[in-house]
């Protein structure tokens, strides 16, 4: 029997009662629970009891579960980590204008990235010219938010890389390219929330004042690049990401689990000793996510 046949329905509660508290100390106690020692403390007082019993209750059978759980975590998190710490590396330069057209593309490009650079990567490589784009047009406030839910929300379904839920899923086993066949749903679904933005944002194009327009226009800079090194370094952590079947097996072997973690490892060292550090300036990085 399955170790989760055999436990009591009444463990959902350390989860939903994490989950109550995520959503309701932000509002009820912002100022404490900002604190990553608080947060810490909260995670520990529902999730500790959990591991106690597992491993006391259901011997080696739960303490296997642990570790096996432990392991998704140190991967989950090293990949959050590799794509937004390279991701932070890139730099788009430029001032282009803030037509409805130039927005709508914008959003649609940050759908696609966001399954190879993480939702995460592609809204903090895109949120900062979109803002220069739109800085000079007095109604954008919606074009900030439809980034929201086209980039960080809808886009990255397709690969494991874009949504950490389907990155758990892949290291249990789900192919990498399983959630493909969801392009139809996926294109439908950008498609309609572009389609919805599209009504907002031409209404609010027609109401710009001429002189936001005109200003627009006399701040336009054409979009370049800048960590082309740091690409070079996200490809190394898909191929890692693809190849982690025969890592795993690799692994196995020598008895040591972790070979695709510690290439994530590398191309972040990789990224933060050899790539230019003028992007990082300009994104205004920092590890507060991370931590």
């Amino acid at each position: 029997m399955a170790l989760g046949d055999e436990l009591s329905p009444w463990l959902v509660g350390p989860f939903v009662g994490l989950l109550l508290c995520i959503a309701i100390l932000p509002l009820a106690a912002g100022e404490w629970f900002e604190k990553n020692r608080n947060k810490a403390i909260v995670a520990a007082l529902f999730g500790v009891p959990v591991v106690v019993y597992l491993a006391v209750g259901f011997g080696a059978e739960g303490r296997e579960s642990i570790g096996h759980t432990l392991h998704e975590y140190i991967s989950f998190i090293l990949l959050l980590a590799a794509l937004f710490t390279i991701s932070g590396g890139v730099y788009l330069t430029g001032d282009p204008l803030a037509t409805p057209r130039n927005n709508i593309t914008f959003l649609f490009v940050g759908a696609v990235l966001a399954n190879f650079i993480g939702t995460t990567g592609a809204a903090m490589l895109l949120i900062r010219p979109v803002l220069r784009a739109n800085a000079e047009r007095t109604h954008m406030r919606h074009t900030v938010i439809f980034l929201i839910f086209v980039v960080c929300n809808i886009g990255g379904l397709l690969t494991p890389l874009g949504d950490p839920p389907l990155f758990l899923g892949f290291l249990r086993g789900v192919d990498f390219f399983w959630t493909l066949r969801l392009i139809p749903q996926w294109a439908v679904t950008v498609c309609l929330t572009l389609a919805i933005y599209a009504v907002f944002e031409l209404r609010a194009y027609r109401r710009e004042p001429a002189r936001a327009v005109a200003a627009d226009r006399a701040e336009y800079v054409p979009i370049r690049l800048m960590g082309m090194l740091n690409v070079v370094f996200l490809a190394g952590v898909v191929l890692a990401t693809l190849a982690s079947a025969p890592l795993t097996d690799a692994g196995e072997a020598i008895g040591f689990p972790y070979l695709r973690e510690v290439l994530y490892v590398t191309m972040i060292a990789l990224s933060l000793k050899f790539g230019p550090k003028r992007p990082r300036e300009l994104n205004h990085f920092s590890w507060a996510p991370i931590q």
